[in-house]
């Protein structure tokens, strides 16, 4: 994390509490040298949170900001984080005219798009140091309903789960995994569910590193 982080995250209105720039600096020098040693830039992911234990309003919004930056596919999406945690994400697809068909209700590939964003946030949560690869090998939809309002989609992670994909990569450096995600409307009626197949691969920060 450097000051370019924060002049972005000031010029784009977030309110951040006072003591925020005071111990944003504290953590990046306790974390500077670590990572540095490593080779490791901070993620978009890393960034939230650090935000996070100062307020979790304001981490949701830099990552919301920062999906747009690091992610070019879905840039100008606007997906937005309204909830993150160890376990659960939800994120937010807004009713703009980029997300919308033809017939000016939610496209299809803008859920596909924000579920597989969704599940990728949340299990970079848990990376371990180093590079750590996630990609989709096989995706299941059903969709239930259209819907021409902005979208929730949500997704949990269950700790046993975690736990056991997250042995894998540390003794294969690979591992595969579902996950399930469910859309939701304004009026939290199910509009889709997607179920994903994913694979992980982990390449150590250093020769010998378990993460």
């Amino acid at each position: 994390m450097n000051q370019q982080w924060l002049t972005i995250l000031m010029s784009k209105g977030i309110e951040l509490e006072q003591n925020l720039r005071q111990q944003l600096q504290n953590a990046k020098d306790g974390l500077k040298s670590q990572l540095e040693e490593r080779g490791i830039r901070l993620s978009a992911a890393d960034l939230a949170a650090l935000l996070e234990e100062v307020s979790p309003k304001a981490s949701h919004a830099a990552l919301s900001y920062a999906l747009d930056i690091v992610r070019p596919f879905s840039a100008g999406m606007g997906l937005r984080i309204s909830r993150l945690s160890d376990t659960q994400v939800e994120m937010v697809v807004s009713a703009r005219t980029r997300n919308l068909n033809e017939v000016k209700t939610m496209h299809e590939g803008a859920l596909v798009t924000a579920a597989i964003e969704a599940a990728k946030l949340l299990w970079m949560r848990h990376a371990p140091m180093g590079s750590f690869e996630i990609n989709v090998t096989r995706l299941e939809s059903e969709l239930f309903k259209v819907t021409s309002e902005e979208c929730r989609v949500r997704m949990e992670l269950p700790e046993t789960v975690r736990e056991v994909v997250l042995a894998e990569v540390r003794d294969r450096r690979e591992a595969k995994a579902e996950v399930e995600l469910k859309v939701f409307d304004s009026n939290d009626q199910a509009v889709a569910e997607f179920r994903l197949h994913l694979s992980f691969k982990h390449t150590p920060a250093l020769p010998g590193s378990e993460g």
